[in-house]
């Protein structure tokens, strides 16, 4: 098989690497210093594209969908052991959201199309509450994530608020963002900077460091501890805003009244999309004891209904994790009483129990019964209270009756409460973790109108 050959990208370029390094099929430029510094320098005389050109060349490529090819996501399921199952519903997922990202801005603001003294007419995004926003804010997006579909929808949400960023992919998943930049300049669009920066070395650190140091503004993802290790030495300016995409602790609720079939099949689905390796991967299920027994046997069988094999086999479910993630899972599920061991862990646990507060990178189930007459909601509140976020990033609840749903989302911790469905079913139309980001990104202008009631 060919290897690919990446390159770091500025100003619509690439950019020749003096050194490289492999991975896989994939061959990395090395990231130099004054890489770093052409990058930086760029932003200052960045300008962005017009809002409906952005908007046109987006929709363009998502509904076109060929910006990646099959063969990508196989290389890509080769290096970091995701299905090509899931990788294949993620770009869907995120090409399905460009071709209608027109819509998506449309229900978060009006574009509003204004005279401008002496030029053209100017784009203007206005929202409901009559707040104008604005780009052009340095930022750099640190994608320690590895999910696909990652890279493309940071590079979006950048073009949509006109910020001069610079993106640093993830070396689990190199791939989207350097095809997905390939496309926007083959029409005709600059992508913000890229740069390859793996952060193996003290130097490599460093360089992260110094373009958080050198930029207004910051958007990281991955899990707790890499935030941490990205976080903790800095120390923020005051004019610093930092976005941190925390990961999920995220799980399930079950009423006495659900269908306990559905549950089951939607729990494991949740804790094994993409390995169990996501921010809103099913961690936890609050369930009542009395379903103990039904709820276990489905668990259980469902479980072994998830086909095993080669990630680039498109009927493999669970694709490979890493062995020292499961030595990690293994030690936090002993604490518990294991039902299930074959590729993931399901374990009942009482609600002190540690595992239920975790984030472990590995398909992990603690079951949490609960007594006739306790709230489960307030379980799952505790189990995520001291937590970074002090939320979930997905609940989903199981019951029939949705007015008991509304309820119980009325009162949860999480940024997001699913109705019978996985933790995982991710879709780019709605927040994640209560942002829309590319709002988020942008300068926030209020406008205040004041009648004249003189007399």
């Amino acid at each position: 098989m060919s290897l690919i050959e990446l390159e770091n990208i500025v100003r619509g370029q690439p950019r020749r690497a003096e050194q490289r390094r492999l991975a896989g099929r994939f061959s990395f430029p090395v990231t130099s210093e004054q890489d770093v510094s052409f990058a930086l320098k760029a932003m200052k005389v960045h300008k962005p594209a017009p809002l409906r050109e952005v908007i046109r060349v987006l929709s363009k490529i998502g509904a076109a969908g060929t910006w990646i090819r099959d063969e990508d996501l196989v290389a890509q399921a080769e290096l970091s052991g995701s299905p090509i199952k899931h990788m294949r519903k993620s770009i869907a997922s995120v090409n399905a959201w460009l071709a209608n990202i027109e819509a998506y801005v449309g229900s978060l603001a009006s574009i509003v199309s204004v005279p401008r003294p002496g030029g053209a007419d100017v784009d203007v995004l206005l929202d409901r509450n009559e707040a104008v926003y604005r780009g052009g804010i340095s930022t750099v997006f640190v994608l320690a994530g590895d999910e696909i579909a990652i890279a493309p929808w940071n590079i979006a949400q950048a073009l949509l608020a006109g910020t001069s960023a610079i993106i640093k992919p993830s070396k689990i998943e190199p791939l989207g963002a350097y095809l997905f930049s390939r496309a926007l300049i083959a029409e005709g669009l600059v992508p913000p900077a890229l740069l390859y920066i793996s952060r193996d070395s003290e130097g490599e650190q460093d360089l992260v460091a110094r373009l958080i140091e050198q930029t207004q503004q910051s958007v990281i993802f991955g899990e707790d501890h890499t935030i941490d290790a990205i976080c903790g030495p800095l120390g923020y300016r005051a004019d610093h805003k930092s976005l941190v995409y925390l990961t999920g602790r995220s799980g399930a609720i079950v009423y006495p009244d659900a269908d306990v079939e559905l549950a089951a099949e939607m729990i494991i689905r949740g804790a094994t999309d993409d390995r169990g390796n996501r921010c809103n991967s099913t961690k936890k299920v609050f369930a009542p004891k009395a379903s103990s027994k039904q709820l276990e046997s489905a668990l259980v069988r469902h479980a072994e209904q998830l086909v095993r094999g080669e990630p680039t086999n498109p009927v493999t479910d669970l694709g490979k994790n890493d062995a020292q993630a499961r030595a990690v899972a293994w030690e936090s599920a002993a604490a518990g009483s294991v039902f299930y061991e074959r590729d993931m862990f399901l374990l009942v646990v009482p609600p002190s129990a540690n595992i239920l507060k975790q984030e472990l990178p590995y398909p992990t189930v603690a079951v949490c019964y609960y007594d006739e007459g306790t709230d489960p909601v307030e379980l799952a509140n505790a189990s995520v209270a001291e937590s970074p976020l002090g939320a979930s990033i997905a609940t989903a609840v199981f019951t029939r009756d949705k007015s008991r749903f509304i309820e119980a989302a009325s009162r949860l911790l999480t940024c997001k409460a699913l109705f019978n469905t996985p933790s995982t079913d991710f879709d780019f139309w709605t927040t994640h973790q209560a942002r829309h980001l590319f709002l988020e990104l942008m300068r926030k202008t209020e406008l205040i109108h004041q009648e004249n009631n003189e007399t």
